[in-house]
């Protein structure tokens, strides 16, 4: 299948309209051309920006069209909370002002008092205090494309205490090209802390950019277990994968498997090319990059 071709069927493959003989080819070639593929991605981000200047008629704080909002209270901080019946809507930190004006602009509905359900609160506490949640209980309604569902889908999958990259995220959700992509999703995030965005790392290393900063970002992981220190100190030294002498199996540094492994049989990588030419494997369990 030419360009021409594929370039006509993106969005209906995007919306899942895509007949099934036609999504192989599609897949295929997607797969062998970066220009198509990247247009996938420009399609879907443009379906997104269409859907944020839709004109929304006003609506009462006061009516059952509202949305809940409350507050969940952590170390003197302010958790802002809002939520529909089916789940969390958004999470944020800082004033109840920027809180209701970013719920407004992004959903167009108001916001009113009500109280948390407390499987939400619950979910929303074990987050804060680094526990974790598996199954997150979140309204995304209509609003994500098949892509932003795909990665924040993937995001509770990562375990607690572990740190994967944005390049590993776009792999594992089948769009390797796509890692900056997979960026602008997490910094789009909703619900921060639920969904562990936090949990994803820049792949040069280090910790990275959060939207409650980084800072908190740190804490968060801190919370999970994750020695941020070590991790930064390995960015410094370009170190992104650890290997381990007896085994010839390598992982991300945080990795469960990582840490077992003792400090006279670990051995740094720089990169995935260098693991394999030492004929070490990677992770089951991690999956640091392809076989």
């Amino acid at each position: 299948m030419r360009c021409r071709s594929v370039l006509t069927r993106v969005d209906a493959l995007r919306t899942g309209e895509l007949p099934a003989e036609e999504q192989g080819l599609v897949h295929e070639h997607l797969k062998t051309c970066p220009s198509c593929d990247d247009s996938l991605t420009d399609v879907g981000a443009l379906a997104t920006n269409i859907k944020a200047l839709a004109v929304v008629p006003p609506r009462s704080c006061k009516d059952e069209l509202a949305d809940s909002y409350d507050r969940v209270r952590y170390n003197n901080d302010d958790v802002w909370v809002a939520f529909s019946d089916r789940g969390l809507r958004l999470v944020s930190r800082g004033s109840f002002e920027q809180f209701s004006s970013t719920y407004a602009k992004r959903y167009g509905r108001c916001l009113k008092s009500g109280t948390l359900p407390d499987a939400l609160r619950k979910q929303v506490a074990s987050a804060i205090e680094g526990e974790g949640v598996d199954k997150p209980r979140v309204d995304w309604s209509d609003e994500l494309s098949p892509l932003e569902r795909d990665v924040l889908g993937l995001l509770p999958k990562i375990p607690r205490g572990e740190v994967r990259t944005y390049e590993w995220v776009a792999r594992q959700v089948g769009r390797p090209r796509a890692v900056r992509a997979v960026g602008n999703i997490l910094a789009r995030n909703a619900v921060p802390l639920v969904v562990p965005c936090h949990r994803v790392v820049p792949t040069a290393g280090g910790v990275g950019n959060y939207a409650f900063g980084s800072p908190m970002k740190r804490e968060l992981l801190r919370r999970e277990g994750v020695d941020v220190d070590a991790l930064e100190k390995l960015a410094k030294d370009h170190v992104r994968y650890i290997g381990s002498r007896t085994t010839k199996i390598v992982c991300f540094p945080t990795c469960r498997d990582a840490k077992r492994i003792r400090e006279e049989n670990r051995v740094p990588f720089r990169g995935a090319d260098q693991a394999k030419e030492k004929g070490f494997r990677p992770c089951l369990h991690c999956q640091p990059f392809a076989a």
